[in-house]
């Protein structure tokens, strides 16, 4: 098994070996600049612990989906449990329960907000990067930025037409179609770009009696940037997006079984979740030193499922989800500069209308009625300000600060259940940096991040009907820099979490659990990314994350959880490997990843074993075509999960090997 000494191992190796080849000139590592603080900057010189993907990158990782990017960020975990739009993200071992409709990382698309672990996805087309931000990002971010911050920037259509067409075609009926398209309607004024993907799959899991697979999927994505710039000063944008899933069962069959994965459930499973994006973009340019910047968003996620929990021929446990989740979103901004200081202030609203409906039904309630609709509502309006100034030549002052004020009401149907509540939050973050020289930066970080309160609204305890929010403080040591002429980069974070107020799921009675504030954790670690050079041809490249998230107090009516390792926390997760190019065409890359053991309960009964996964692309690269061999998990590796539910007589169970093969055509 691959261990964390032998993921530091290999990084120093990697060091130690680029350092002695690279004793002749080859081309250097390419600058990205990011949007990470809300301006414009070198990925280098942000005092973050941030991994990029940018176009390239992305094409050359095969990164499709959200859950694609974990594989390649250190200490960033996407919990699937089994079903399109019920994806958890977890970061430095911090995630949330779905049952609380907060998640400690808040994805962007475009400035669309996602902030619930209930449609955590997004389609991934022409994207121009990704970032990925660890650590409290509150005072430029707000709410459920608790532990870090997902950007996905769509590329701007401008004055070049260009174009692409791809398929994939692999075993188990994949396949895909998409295409891409942009340019100019008038020029230097008006410009269009398009996005479409197609993208089915067979199953993996058959029904016993029929003997066809219950979990085939299938999904469509399409996207439409308009973008007019009528002056030098002025860019608008509106992008538009609408995701389809019609998916079947959930992933879920009884533990224990390896070849043949069989289920006998006495309903027809099926997720069909929409999701549906808008973002309105407005920068204004007042003079050289001011900007002026609106957001204005729009995400309505549908979230429809039948899923038969037991997975068995009896009506154990069936749900029938059919919620909306709809929010609404306004960000002004200003941009300004003053001599060598940088300001980015700002102030944010947000609406959320969510109608949940979720019917359970049961041998002892075999017509779901004592399942009841509930209409959440919150409305959250932020203020803040974030200063880089620079001390000295060599020292810069990074500081911010951001007030939120969020009220949240929920009511159950049918009854006369009402709740609401409000809550203030203050989120301060300061950063000081130190450059070493040109290449090279440090910088310590100390912030504040927090999580959402919420309800329980079957709490019979009225002090169990809402819960507080989760806050955490953060301490970061990092550490970037560029060496053997911008041919290699190393950076390095190690952090320090403290969290309290920590909502947890408590049993308050037999069978009855609630999300309280009833524990306290403490979360440390390391990360680690490298990339090199070694010539024009040849790219190495290593990252690894060590993370260790333990309750340092927490008990209910079942047990005592202290020194307990927190769910979806793993002890550690990697990714390795080295990539081909010339420029004759042939490209050649292969990739080894793993995460170690993760818990997904506070006792630590069920768990998903420690895995290593090898993924490999091999193909011919010209200036208007691609041809690529792939092979996913190469080695058929099994990494299944121990599902918590049921007390752990299901699991859920992931794909096996995938190979294909990838064609692109450019125009």
């Amino acid at each position: 098994m691959i261990d964390s000494k032998r993921i530091i191992l290999s990084v120093v190796l990697s060091v130690f070996l680029v350092s002695n080849i690279l004793a002749k000139n080859v081309a250097s590592l390419d600058t990205v600049t990011v949007t990470a603080q809300k301006s414009e900057e070198d990925v280098q010189k942000v005092p973050i612990s941030l991994s990029v993907f940018d176009e390239i990158s992305i094409e050359d990782k095969s990164i499709s989906s959200l859950e694609d990017i974990g594989k390649y960020t250190p200490n960033l975990m996407f919990f699937n449990r089994g079903q399109q739009g019920l994806t958890s993200p977890s970061i430095r071992g911090i995630s949330a329960s779905i049952t609380s409709y907060s998640s400690p990382v808040s994805l962007y698309v475009d400035g669309v907000p996602t902030m619930s672990s209930f449609g955590f996805s997004d389609g991934l087309e022409d994207i121009e990067r990704i970032e990925v931000l660890k650590g409290p990002q509150g005072t430029l971010y707000g709410k459920n930025s608790e532990v870090g911050v997902i950007n996905v920037i769509t590329r701007k259509p401008n004055n070049e037409s260009r174009g692409k067409v791809f398929s994939t075609i692999g075993i188990d009926g994949k396949r895909e179609l998409g295409i891409n398209a942009s340019g100019a309607v008038v020029k230097d004024k008006f410009y269009i770009g398009v996005s479409y993907k197609h993208n089915e799959k067979d199953g993996f899991i058959k029904h016993t009696k029929t003997g066809k697979y219950v979990n085939n999927k299938q999904s469509n994505y399409g996207k439409v940037n308009l973008r007019y710039t009528p002056t030098d000063s002025l860019d608008i944008s509106l992008i538009a997006s609408k995701s389809k899933n019609d998916d079947g069962a959930i992933d879920w069959a009884k533990a224990g079984q390896s070849e043949d994965i069989v289920v006998s459930s006495n309903i027809e499973g099926s997720a069909t979740p929409t999701i549906e994006t808008f973002a309105l973009s407005v920068d204004y340019d007042i003079d050289n030193e001011t900007k002026l910047k609106s957001i204005t968003t729009k995400r309505v996620h549908h979230d429809k499922a039948i899923v038969d929990s037991d997975v068995s021929a009896k009506t154990l446990v069936h749900f029938y989800r059919n919620s909306k989740f709809k929010t609404l979103s306004q960000e002004l901004r200003l941009e300004k500069d003053i001599s060598d200081t940088k300001i980015v202030s700002g102030i944010y609203f947000d609406k959320e209308e969510n109608d949940l409906s979720l019917v359970r039904k049961t041998m002892m309630d075999p017509t779901g009625s004592n399942s009841k609709p509930q209409y959440l509502t919150s409305k959250t309006m932020g203020i803040f300000i974030n200063i880089i100034h620079p001390i000295t030549a060599k020292w810069t002052l990074n500081s911010g600060i951001r007030y939120d004020k969020e009220k949240k009401d929920i009511e159950v149907g049918g009854t006369n259940i009402y709740i609401d509540n409000e809550w203030e939050n203050i989120s301060p973050k300061v950063s000081l940096q130190y450059d070493i020289n040109k290449n090279s930066i440090a910088y310590v970080t100390v912030a504040k991040g927090y999580k959402s309160g919420g309800f329980n609204p079957f709490a019979l305890a009225s002090d169990k009907q809402s819960y507080d929010e989760e806050n955490l403080i953060s301490y970061e040591l990092g550490y970037k820099s560029m060496f053997f002429k911008d041919t290699i980069k190393f950076n390095a974070s190690i952090y320090y979490m403290n969290v309290d107020d920590m909502q947890v799921q408590e049993m308050v009675t037999p069978g009855v659990a609630y999300v309280v504030n009833a524990a306290s954790a403490t979360s440390k670690g390391i990360e680690i990314e490298f990339e090199a050079l070694l010539n024009d041809e040849i790219t190495l490249f290593a990252s690894g994350g060590l993370n260790d998230t333990s309750f340092d107090d927490f008990k209910d009516i079942k047990g005592d959880y202290s020194g307990n390792i927190n769910p979806s926390a793993p002890k550690y997760n990697f990714n390795i490997g080295t990539q081909y190019r010339v420029g004759s065409g042939y490209y050649a890359r292969v990739d080894v990843s793993g995460y170690g053991k993760t818990y997904f309960d506070s006792a630590n009964k069920y768990s998903q074993k420690a895995y290593q996964l090898v993924d490999t692309k091999i193909g011919y690269e010209k200036k208007n075509y691609d041809i690529y061999l792939y092979a996913n998990n190469l080695f058929d590796k099994e990494h299944h999960a121990t599902n918590a539910y049921f007390n752990g007589t299901t699991t859920i169970y992931r794909e096996s090997r995938e190979i294909g093969v990838k064609l692109a055509y450019r125009f």
